[in-house]
Formats: structure tokens, C-alpha cells, sequence
């Protein structure tokens, strides 16, 4: 006979099972005026993550009870007691829900990079905050988990050809996308959970969030090593595990961090650039990336992050409201919208991954080549001729390339 504990935090721990993502086929482009601000909104940190291929359902373990035994009947009501609806928001449901007022937790279910940052970006533009200034605490605070499918992201304020060997990326199967916020370059893949926490401008600051992730990681065990730099990564016995970015604008704050759990790191090896490469100079106003020794926090799934996170959220910011703070789920099938695709659309086309972005001169020394491009077009270069054509086109020229530019992957 099995006993059931009345301590949710014990429940939490012992029934819940993972959850399944449905695969299917990544945020803001909003005033950056205020100086104040300029430095966060543009700390992300360099993290990655290869894929936790498994995908199953969170029910729970006694789902599949066929006797007819009394611990059977009471496996039937744990399952009862525990099961939640995961049925995904339709999209008027989704617009619903982020234009109220209100606390919520939203899971992706998607793996789609395009679908989940046009999703977080949408999230973050419709959350209602007042413009006034006002100390009450922030009634809309909303916590967003998604996990993508491998992929390479850089930041809008970034030389794509400055960060990343696209050639190496291609030839792995990485999708390559520009997001809409700043910050460095990153690798996602299937070990990496992506959060998302909105406040209003008011309340925020840049080591708040994390310092909750740190103390709920340290509730779940208070043996793990975790702890924050002045960075506000987070760090697994020194090495960043969690890196951050973060925007303010429009009233409102939004904290950007990622989780390394079950990523196959060793399969990012050559993905990135370093920060200088022999005989090639750039000259530019991008933003750097941040190179750091990073590393797995040890949990069971990405699954357990996320759920370590809920419970904490759920528990910290409910205050005097007795109603628990609502789940969501989401997918790319039912929970879209016009706004969402659109944003989408921009993040997959090559006018906003390729000709965007800073000017910038690059120099190729061995070779006395010089090239200035502004929006992916060459402005200005030592070789004649190339004035007016896109740089990505003169770069996948292969006989220009070996000819005249530079024997290694560029």
C-alpha cells in the first residue's frame, strides 16, 4: 500500500515524470535609447547545447495500471490527483492569456528556434505593465521555458562571418539565425533549456532571476556547486553552465538565460570563431561574445531544470494570492497569430540574417586585401570590381575565395 505525503514539495519530486515535445519544423527590435541600460542589453554569454534526443509524456510513472488491485485504485488516483492538461493554447487562447492581467508559467513544446524567439518576443511586446511609475510589485510577471532544435544564434548588433564557420554549421545541419535583441553568439540544441523572465523596468535588476534559479537549484540539492559571477552567469564548480542576457524597454524587463544540462558539448568544437584569427582584422562597432569554459549542470533531464524552476516561480511569487499560478503549453501548430508569424518570417529570411547588422572593414593581411561592407553590401575594397555586390555572394565564390582572399575556412 502506498502512502501519500502531504508535502507538495515531496510529490513534486517523487511522481512527476517528463514531459513530451512535440517537434515540429528564435526577440526585440524596440527602443534602446535610454544609456542606462545599454550595458545589460547587451551581456548575453556564449552557451551551448547538443540534443537529449529522448522524448516522452509527462504523465505519471502509474499511468498504465491495468489490475485491479486496491495499490492499483490508488495508483489511478495519484495518476488522477497529478495528470495535467497539456493541451497547447490556441492562438486567440495565447492572446488571451498574455494581454490579462496576471502570473503564468508558458511551456514550449516546440523545438522550432524560429517559433520560440518570435514567441518570446511576443511575450515580452504584449505583457501589460503601466508606464507610470509606480511602487507596487509588478502583477504580471510571466517565466517562459523553451528548448530548440541545433542551432547557432548571433545577436542583432553582430557580424555573422565574425562569429560563426558557416560552412562547418551547414555541413552539421545547424540552423543559423539573427535575433532580434542584442548580445553575443550562442549554440542551442536539444541539453540546453531556454528561460525567459519578465518584470517591469521598476523592479528589475540584472543578477535577480538568477539568484532565484541559484537558490532553487540549491533547494533540489544543496550539494551542487552553483553559484553566480559578476556577470550573473551561473557556474557549475566554476564554469558557466547558465549565461544571460537581458532588454529593457517600453516599461518593462526581460531576463534571457539559458541552462546547459544534457548538452554534447564536444560537438561544438569548430562552430565558433575565436576571437582573432592570424591575418584577419575587423574593424567594427559588433558586439564581442564572451569565450568561457562551460559545462553541464549535472541533472537528471532538462525536464527536472524546468521543473525545479516552475515550482519555485509558482511558490515565490504567488504573495497573498491563494489561486496556484497557471501552466501553459504551446506549440507552433495551434499557438500562433499574425504578429507571431510575421516575426518569424523576418527571423528566416536572409535580408535580416545576412544584410543586417553593423558596417564593418575587414582585412585580409597576407593577402593586402581590404573590404568595407554596410547591410551585407560592399562599399568600399582594394580588389576592383566589387563595389556593390553582397559579401556572402563574393565569399561563396569559390574561385574568388581561394584565389584572393584566404586559405582557411572563412
Amino acid at each position: 500500500m502506498f502512502k501519500l505525503c502531504r508535502s507538495s514539495k515531496y510529490i513534486n519530486k517523487t511522481w512527476r515524470s517528463p514531459l513530451r515535445y512535440v517537434s515540429t519544423k528564435t526577440p526585440f527590435d524596440i527602443d534602446e535609447s535610454d544609456d542606462k541600460y545599454k550595458d545589460f542589453n547587451t551581456m548575453y554569454s556564449e552557451m551551448f547545447t547538443p540534443p537529449d534526443e529522448r522524448t516522452t509524456t509527462r504523465k505519471d510513472h502509474l499511468s498504465d495500471v491495468s489490475g485491479t488491485s486496491e495499490s492499483d485504485d490508488l495508483n489511478k488516483d495519484l495518476q488522477d490527483l497529478f495528470q495535467v492538461d497539456h493541451t497547447p493554447l490556441s492562438g486567440s487562447e495565447l492572446q488571451d492569456r498574455v494581454k490579462s492581467t496576471g502570473r503564468f508559467v508558458i511551456r514550449s513544446l516546440s523545438h522550432n528556434p524560429y517559433y520560440n524567439l518570435a514567441l518570446e518576443d511576443y511575450l515580452f511586446r504584449n505583457a501589460p505593465v503601466s508606464k507610470e511609475v509606480t511602487n507596487k510589485i509588478y502583477p504580471n510577471h510571466r517565466l517562459l521555458f523553451y528548448i530548440n532544435n541545433k542551432c547557432a544564434v548571433i545577436g542583432k548588433n553582430q557580424i555573422i562571418w565574425q562569429e560563426l564557420y558557416l560552412p562547418e554549421l551547414k555541413r552539421q545541419g545547424y540552423e543559423v539565425l539573427r535575433r532580434l535583441s542584442g548580445g553575443g553568439t550562442v549554440i542551442h540544441d536539444l541539453g540546453n533549456v531556454n528561460y525567459s523572465f519578465i518584470t517591469s523596468r521598476n523592479e528589475f535588476h540584472s543578477n535577480f532571476f538568477n539568484e532565484l534559479v541559484v537558490k532553487w537549484l540549491l533547494s533540489y540539492d544543496n550539494t551542487l556547486p552553483v553559484t553566480m559571477n559578476k556577470r550573473s552567469d551561473i557556474l557549475y564548480d566554476d564554469k558557466k553552465c547558465s549565461g544571460s542576457a537581458f532588454k529593457i524597454a517600453q516599461g518593462k524587463a526581460y531576463h534571457h538565460g539559458t541552462m546547459l544540462v544534457k548538452s554534447q558539448l564536444s560537438k561544438f568544437h569548430g562552430l565558433l570563431k575565436p576571437k582573432d584569427i592570424p591575418g584577419i582584422h575587423w574593424d567594427s562597432a559588433s558586439v564581442d561574445s564572451v569565450r568561457s569554459n562551460i559545462s553541464n549542470i549535472p541533472l537528471p533531464s532538462t525536464d527536472e531544470f524546468i521543473n525545479i524552476c516552475s515550482d519555485g516561480f509558482q511558490n515565490d511569487f504567488r504573495g497573498g494570492n491563494t489561486s496556484e499560478i497557471p501552466i501553459y503549453y504551446c506549440d507552433e501548430t495551434n499557438s500562433v497569430n499574425d504578429e507571431i508569424v510575421t516575426t518569424m518570417n523576418t527571423l528566416n529570411s536572409d535580408k535580416w540574417r545576412y544584410f543586417s547588422g553593423p558596417k564593418f572593414k575587414v582585412e585580409f593581411k597576407e593577402k593586402n586585401i581590404s573590404i568595407s561592407c554596410e547591410k551585407g553590401v560592399i562599399t568600399d575594397s582594394s580588389i576592383a570590381g566589387l563595389i556593390g555586390k553582397d559579401f556572402k555572394t563574393t565569399l561563396e565564390d569559390k574561385d574568388f575565395f581561394s584565389n584572393k582572399i584566404y586559405n582557411k575556412q572563412f
